[in-house]
C-alpha cells in the first residue's frame, strides 16, 4: 500500500492574521480580509485568523482564534481584550512566518506583540481613515483626531510594512510622518466567478421598483463618516426633473436619522431602504442600477465602489480619500465636489444620456478587472516573500 504524504513546500507560508473586525459582521474590512485568507489558502498558505469574540457567534472555522472582547455602542463591533493566557500560549506555539494585521489598536497591539516575542516580520493593512472616526469615542474630535492621527503613525513605524489601499492614502501617511516601507495594494478583492453569476433580476419586484423607472442604488454602512446624508440631498434636486427611485443598502447607527431626513426631505416611496443585505445580494443590488451614487469622504479606496464598477453599472461618487485611485473621472464614472448639487447634477446627467452611461458602466467593468482575487493576492505573497529573509531564524 502506497502512503501519501502531504509536504509544505519551502515557498508557502504559515501566518496569524488579526483584526479587529470579523464574521458574523458585514463590512469592507470583512469582505477583503475572508477574500484574502479564502484565496491564500487556497494556494496552500496556512492562514490563522484572530479576532475579537462575537457574543452568540460560533465559528465554523477551526482556524480561527477569539480573545475574549467587550462590547461597544456598535453592538456588531466588539474591542478585542488580548489577555488570554490561553489563547497566548496557543499563538507563541503556532508554526508561523509572518504576522499580519488589519487595525492597529487592540487586535494590532496584540500582533505586534507576537511579532516581536517569535521575531516575526509584521505587516500591517491601514484600511481605514481612523482619525475619522472618532466620533464613536466620548471627548472632543479635535483633541481625539491628533491622539488617534499620532497613534497609528506610530504604530505604521513599528510594522516591517504597511499595505495602503491607494496612492493618496500613501501619500497621506508620508504627510503625517509614516517613514517605514508603504506598499499599495487594493484591498478591494474581486470574485470574478461571483461577479459573472450575478442574477439581479429579482431586485425591482422585491422591492416593488417599477419596470420601466430609473434606480439609483447607494451601499454603505449607514453611519455619519459615510456622508449618506448627501446622497438622500442630491437625490431630492433629481426628482424635481427625473421620475426616479433610490434604493439605499445597508444598516447602521444613522438609519432611524436617514429616514427621517427622507421624510424631511419628502421623499416618501421614491426612496427605498433595503436594510442589511448578504454580499452576493448586494452584489445584485448594484448590478440592478441604473446609476451607483457614493457619498462617502473618508475612504481609503472605497471597495464599493470597485465591486459597482465590476458589476457594470456607472458610478458617480465624491471625489475624496482613495476614490481618485479607484475611479477615472470621465473614464471610468464621474468624481464630484462634495455638494448635493454637483453630485445631482452629474446623475441627471448620466440618466439624461444613454450612450455616455453605458460607455462610462463598460469601462468601469474592464477596469475593475485590476482587483481580482487571484492577482491581488499573488502580489501580496511577493510581499510577505520579501520579508522572510530578513527575519527567517
Amino acid at each position: 500500500m502506497t502512503v501519501a504524504i502531504a509536504v509544505r513546500s519551502d515557498s508557502l507560508m504559515r501566518m496569524a492574521m488579526f483584526t479587529e473586525s470579523y464574521l458574523p459582521r458585514i463590512s469592507g474590512v470583512v469582505h477583503s480580509v475572508t477574500s484574502f485568507v479564502t484565496a491564500l489558502r487556497a494556494q496552500g498558505h496556512q492562514v490563522t485568523i484572530v479576532a475579537p469574540r462575537m457574543l452568540g457567534y460560533r465559528d465554523a472555522d477551526p482556524e480561527v482564534v477569539r480573545f475574549p472582547s467587550v462590547r461597544t455602542r456598535q453592538a456588531d463591533f466588539p474591542i478585542g481584550i488580548p489577555y488570554a493566557p490561553a489563547v497566548w500560549r496557543q499563538l507563541l506555539t503556532m508554526d508561523l512566518d509572518l504576522v499580519h494585521t488589519h487595525a492597529p489598536f487592540t487586535m494590532g497591539a496584540a500582533a505586534a506583540r507576537l511579532a516581536r516575542r517569535r521575531g516575526l516580520p509584521l505587516v500591517f493593512t491601514h484600511h481605514t481613515l481612523y482619525d475619522e472616526y472618532v466620533h464613536y469615542a466620548p471627548g472632543p474630535a479635535s483633541v481625539l483626531r491628533s491622539l488617534v492621527r499620532a497613534y497609528t503613525v506610530r504604530y505604521a513605524n513599528r510594522c516591517d510594512c504597511v499595505v495602503a489601499p491607494s496612492r493618496a492614502l500613501q501619500a497621506r501617511l508620508r504627510s503625517q510622518g509614516v517613514r517605514g516601507r508603504i506598499e499599495v495594494l487594493s484591498t478591494g478583492a474581486l470574485d470574478p466567478d461571483l461577479i459573472s453569476s450575478l442574477d439581479p433580476s429579482w431586485v425591482r419586484p422585491a422591492f416593488n421598483l417599477p419596470p420601466a423607472r430609473p434606480v439609483l442604488v447607494t451601499a454603505s454602512r449607514l453611519a455619519p463618516e459615510k456622508s449618506v446624508d448627501l446622497v438622500l440631498r442630491a437625490f431630492a434636486r433629481v426628482v424635481r426633473t427625473h421620475d426616479a427611485t433610490l434604493l439605499v443598502v445597508g444598516g447602521g447607527p444613522e438609519e432611524a436619522v436617514l429616514h427621517r431626513l427622507a421624510d424631511d426631505l419628502h421623499l416618501g416611496a421614491r426612496v427605498v431602504f433595503a436594510g442589511m443585505q448578504s454580499h452576493r445580494r448586494t452584489l445584485e443590488c448594484l448590478a440592478a442600477a441604473d446609476v451607483f451614487v457614493f457619498g462617502s469622504q473618508t475612504e481609503t479606496q472605497g471597495l464599493v465602489v470597485v465591486e459597482a464598477m465590476a458589476a457594470g453599472t456607472a458610478v458617480v461618487a465624491v471625489n475624496a480619500g482613495g476614490i481618485a485611485d479607484t475611479v477615472r473621472d470621465g473614464d471610468t464614472g464621474v468624481l464630484v465636489p462634495p455638494l448635493p448639487d454637483a453630485l445631482a447634477e452629474s446623475v441627471v446627467n448620466l440618466l439624461n444620456n444613454v450612450p455616455l452611461r453605458q460607455r462610462l458602466a463598460a469601462r468601469a467593468k474592464e477596469a475593475a478587472s485590476e482587483y481580482v482575487v487571484p492577482a491581488l493576492t499573488r502580489r501580496l505573497v511577493e510581499i510577505y516573500q520579501s520579508l522572510l529573509p530578513v527575519h527567517r531564524r
